[in-house]
């Protein structure tokens, strides 16, 4: 099955009204005004839910647009539905800006998967994910903090996104993920991102990225840290820019413009 025949299932099922916000919904006004988890509990129903792999607490799922469990988990689901469609035996996964597992919880009993490294600039989501998703991965799962500044998400962080380096080696990377990541990112940090996305991609390596494209007529790059609007074309020209290669327009997933692109 195509990616796109995927993505037609994939929303098939979510149509529900239940379902329907499961788009990168809008975070707090600024994450310095929330009070975000230290990254040492789990929810307060996961209890009661009783998920193999434990459930973050409202805070961090809040910094990832998510405004329920709900649409923490829908989201999180169709994302490895479609990631899973491109895994291959021996995968070695990245996931750009992993949040507090969104993705990761879905992949981390997948077979395919034979290393995954996800990192993000929020710290307490870094720490929450290492104490409990990377003890379900039998050591194949590990998680690191990159102290980028970003005036939404890391106020105090140690350095601008345009210096950040991906924590992999050059070309060990088969599966790239960023999900609603370059929703976030201004113009230079987006095409450095890029570029190190190629960086680290083995040869035939994919990459499957989203972007919001609400961009103003010829303003191709628009927005701030909040939210950032890119016009397709323009974004699939600053990745080739960078080295990589459209393979599939996958179209519209949880509410962003889905791209798989190949190294």
């Amino acid at each position: 099955m195509g990616g796109r025949a995927l993505l037609r299932r994939l929303r098939a099922r979510t149509r529900t009204p239940s379902a329907a916000h499961t788009t990168d919904a809008s975070p707090p006004p600024s994450l310095g005004k929330l009070v975000v988890d230290d990254g040492s509990r789990t929810h307060p129903d996961y209890d009661r839910w009783r998920y193999v792999v434990p459930l973050p607490p409202p805070g961090l799922m809040w910094t990832t647009g998510a405004p329920s469990v709900e649409n923490f988990l829908v989201v999180g689901e169709a994302w490895a539905q479609v990631v899973g469609h491109f895994l291959r035996l021996g995968s070695r996964v990245l996931d750009i800006g992993s949040g507090c597992g969104k993705l990761a919880r879905h992949l981390v009993g997948h077979p395919f998967v034979e290393r995954y490294v996800g990192f993000d600039v929020i710290a307490e989501s870094v720490a929450w994910c290492r104490r409990f998703i990377v003890p379900h991965s039998g050591g194949r799962f590990r998680f690191e903090h990159l102290d980028v500044h970003s005036t939404e998400y890391n106020p105090r962080g140690a350095f601008r996104g345009d210096a950040a380096v991906f924590p992999a080696n050059d070309g060990t990377i088969t599966l790239a993920a960023a999900a609603s990541l370059f929703t976030h990112l201004l113009e230079p940090e987006a095409r450095h991102y890029l570029r190190e996305t190629a960086r680290v991609l083995a040869p035939s390596g994919l990459a499957v990225l989203s972007i919001h494209t609400q961009a103003p007529p010829r303003v191709p790059f628009a927005g701030t840290a909040a939210r950032v609007d890119v016009a397709p074309d323009y974004f699939v020209a600053m990745t080739e820019e960078a080295g990589l290669t459209l393979r599939e327009r996958l179209g519209p997933l949880c509410g962003q413009e889905t791209f798989v692109f190949e190294r």
